[in-house]
């Protein structure tokens, strides 16, 4: 049976709730800037880092900027440290076993095939770091992760971080290979050993023709290898540029349309084409997150009609869940008539209500187009009706933090959750307890 997006994770040790939630953001990777003290400027930072702890261990760190659509610049990043022990599992005997760290590749110490180690992030970060380069278009999966800590006012400033855990370049070249016996396999790399596969294809009526990606847009070379029963023969280095490189018998298209994997309302899936241009009329900005959450409170503002929903999130936790405070915000929109927004629905959540929404990202920097005034007093052409008026593009601050969408037909869920698992406290005087709820309509 499918999982269903209210289904709740509970820890086998000591049975607390866990939710769960994740993002995908599709775009261009840009550098993140950091401030130099010594210079007082900011200057690019380096994807990938070789950084050490207080305590003098090495951490390998992943950051960058992930720009989903004109100025909406949304930071990911992953950290990875060595460990103790690794836990290879064995999905056919539903089990793992403990092995030490330094022996996580070699096979032999293995019960046998069927165990296999999950990616270690310090391993991953080494595997990003070798393809991601700026400008590159990329697909990016990832969870959030919470924190919160007390600044010097006292106030406590909650923290959300977007941590990597896969990324997909997008396929902007096509090789074609003629001249081929039909069934015939075909790898592609970046590299005459060992490197990243580009793409694979088999053989149909003596072509092959293979989606390869990321190409470098200004052209480079990539390497082909033939399979024989399993096995890879010699790389042939081919030379491409920005457009299409073409010999007797390979031809690499580059910069061809991309295209991405979206999920459909009843679960299957399709690929539709992805414009790599923020600016065209036909982009579409492929960026979303969904939650499992808990109420805590909300609020709607009279003026705007936005509601401001605090949430707890459950996570892992080693005696108990982890409860983090999470901030989202649900605009209003006009509703049609005979319905209510989805502000207003979120409006009418009592504490202590569970369901799982979806939504986007926002860091986005926002303009107003306004008209440019005069600015002398004694201008000659001030109270003149022919002259032509101009305008200018002026900043109006940041977009920022997490938006909800909508929710999710058939999570929602009354008094799913109890005053100790959202403030992580046993003994909590209810703040509502005062508080008259009519419980005559869901708010969904």
């Amino acid at each position: 049976m499918a999982k269903k997006k209210s289904d709740i994770k509970i820890n086998k040790n000591h049975e607390g709730k866990e939710f769960n939630n994740f993002f995908r953001f599709v775009g261009k990777v840009k550098p993140v800037m950091k401030k130099d003290d010594a210079t007082d400027s900011w200057v690019e930072a380096a994807i990938s880092e070789l950084t050490q702890t207080k305590t003098g261990k090495d951490r390998k760190v992943v950051q960058f900027i992930v720009e989903t659509a004109h100025r909406n610049e949304l930071k990911v990043e992953l950290a990875g440290m060595e460990q103790a022990f690794v836990y290879p599992y064995s999905s056919k005997h539903k089990k793992s076993f403990k092995l030490e760290w330094e022996h996580r590749f070699d096979k032999t110490k293995f019960p046998d095939e069927s165990y296999k180690v999950i990616a270690t992030d310090w391993d991953l970060c080494d595997e990003l770091a070798t393809f991601i380069k700026p400008d590159m278009w990329v697909d990016v999966r990832g969870v959030y992760e919470f924190s919160s800590f007390e600044n010097n006012e006292g106030e406590t400033i909650n923290v959300v971080k977007r941590i990597i855990k896969q990324v997909y370049p997008l396929k902007n070249g096509l090789v074609e290979i003629n001249n081929v016996n039909s069934g015939e396999e075909y790898r592609i790399y970046d590299s005459e050993e060992k490197g990243r596969v580009l793409g694979y294809g088999k053989a149909k009526e003596e072509t092959v023709k293979i989606n390869v990606g990321w190409l470098s847009p200004e052209g480079g070379n990539i390497f082909i290898t033939k399979l024989s029963n399993g096995e890879e023969g010699k790389r042939v280095k081919v030379a491409y540029n920005e457009n299409t490189s073409e010999t007797d018998r390979i031809k690499v298209v580059n910069n061809v349309e991309s295209t991405i994997r979206i999920n459909k309302e009843d679960g299957s899936y399709e690929y539709i084409p992805y414009i790599r241009d923020f600016k065209s009329e036909n982009f579409i900005e492929i960026n979303e997150f969904e939650m499992q959450m808990g109420i805590k409170s909300v609020y709607q503002e009279e003026g705007s009609k936005d509601t401001k929903v605090n949430a707890a999130f459950l996570g892992y936790g080693k005696e108990r869940s982890q409860v983090y405070d999470v901030e989202l915000t649900v605009y209003h929109k006009e509703p049609e008539e005979g319905k209510r927004s989805i502000a207003e629905a979120f409006a009418n959540l009592n504490r202590l209500d569970f369901l799982v929404v979806h939504g986007i990202d926002n860091n986005r920097a926002e303009f107003a187009t306004v008209e440019v005034e005069e600015q002398e007093e004694d201008n000659p052409f001030a109270d003149v009706d022919e002259k032509v008026k101009s305008y200018e593009q002026v900043s109006t601050g940041t977009k920022k933090g997490l938006e909800i969408l909508n929710v999710f037909t058939g999570t929602y869920a009354k008094n799913l959750l109890t005053e100790e698992e959202i403030t992580g406290e046993s003994e909590q005087q209810d703040p509502f307890s005062n508080v008259s709820v009519s419980d005559d309509e869901l708010p969904f």
